[in-house]
């Protein structure tokens, strides 16, 4: 390597390293009257409708999304056999109670397993918020769920308004932020 050419390649690294440094502070900036939500939540680029389905519940009574509009509806597809769904349900389900009272519903979509799995599943974990049986995956297929779990947010008038995939901290102050920025918003 010449002496030009590693030159060019410090600098090279000087620069990048300088980038990184760079927007690592700007995005640690908070633009003013804004509060910082640290929450890892995918908004939709532009309005659009949540995805309705008609699902059993364990009791086997149909339950549509469309029925639950004027609440903030947090949609979580999620399966027993599935480790970071079984951590996230606790929080979940403070969510739930806590913000019930506020508009919030908390709905479980248990992806393609028998209802006596999930029903042992709600009475181990001692869970109160409504669980779906998605059996034939149609409903996980219409919100292109690929991985678990998979949270879809949607809004008061039935708009999608954010997904996060994993587990975040639901009992944290970045998620009760979000939805609580969500809970304000006036009925459709």
């Amino acid at each position: 390597m010449t002496r030009t050419q590693l030159l060019e390649l410090s600098a090279g690294v000087i620069l990048l390293g300088g980038a990184v440094a760079a927007a690592a502070y700007w995005s640690r900036a908070t633009p003013v009257g804004r509060a910082p939500v640290a929450f890892p939540v995918s908004r939709p680029a532009e309005p659009t409708a949540a995805s309705d389905f008609e699902l059993l519940d364990v009791a086997g009574r149909p339950v549509r999304l469309h029925d639950l509009r004027n609440r903030v509806v947090l949609v979580n597809f999620w399966a027993t056999w599935c480790a970071p769904c079984r951590e996230e349900m606790p929080a979940l389900e403070t969510l739930a109670r806590e913000l019930g009272p506020r508009g919030l519903t908390v709905v479980g979509v248990n992806f393609k397993e028998s209802r006596g799995q999930v029903e042992a599943f709600i009475k181990e974990h001692g869970l109160s918020f409504p669980m779906l049986l998605d059996e034939d995956g149609r409903a996980s297929a219409s919100y292109q769920v690929f991985a678990l779990p998979a949270t879809f947010l949607v809004d008061r008038r039935g708009m999608l308004a954010g997904t996060v995939l994993g587990a975040p901290d639901w009992a944290g102050p970045g998620a009760r932020a979000y939805l609580g920025q969500l809970l304000a918003e006036p009925e459709a």
